[in-house]
């Protein structure tokens, strides 16, 4: 398989390149891809699990990625995280996990609270001045340059396969 000799200056010249490459290559590279992905969202639920500080998993549960097939590019971060309550036969939805208080109140008063995960990730990923960093996301992305690199170059010879498959014989990409 032919190295890229370009440089990629950025994401539209990555997105071009990603788009040019034959089909067979663009679905298993996708794979590795989402593999990574997974993974790095599987560590970073992990440091949380292990944080003395987490007390909900509200922020675990907020963890999540999305693949864009077209471009090739992956996010893992935390999610925007709605509540739909029904209330007097409307559908309402609430940014964040709203928690009702006693009799189903919304007062706070009354024990209902409200936790946005994604206002306060930040905090627990690089400290405050009351509160040291825990980090969990770098660390979990940093623990997968490697392995991603890794399935990448494993997908060589499954792409290989796959061109002497379809065109009849090995051809070079």
């Amino acid at each position: 398989m032919a190295s890229l000799t370009e440089k990629i200056q950025g994401l539209r010249e990555a997105k071009a390149a990603f788009q040019a490459l034959p089909t067979i290559v663009r679905d298993r590279l996708l794979d590795a891809t989402f593999v990574t992905l997974s993974e790095i969202k599987r560590h970073a639920q992990a440091q949380l699990l292990a944080s003395p500080s987490i007390q909900t998993r509200n922020l675990y549960n907020a963890v999540d990625f999305t693949l864009n097939k077209n471009s090739g590019r992956g996010r893992v971060g935390i999610a925007n995280v709605m509540t739909v309550l029904n209330v007097g036969g409307l559908r309402l939805r609430g940014r964040g996990i709203i928690k009702a208080g006693a009799g189903g109140s919304a007062l706070t008063s009354k024990g209902a609270s409200k936790d946005v995960p994604r206002r306060r990730a930040h905090f627990i990923e690089f400290g405050t001045r009351h509160h040291p960093a825990e980090p969990f996301m770098t660390p979990a992305a940093e623990s997968q340059v490697q392995p991603y690199l890794e399935r990448c170059r494993a997908r060589g010879p499954q792409i290989e396969q796959d061109a002497a498959r379809i065109g009849g014989g090995a051809r070079s990409i």
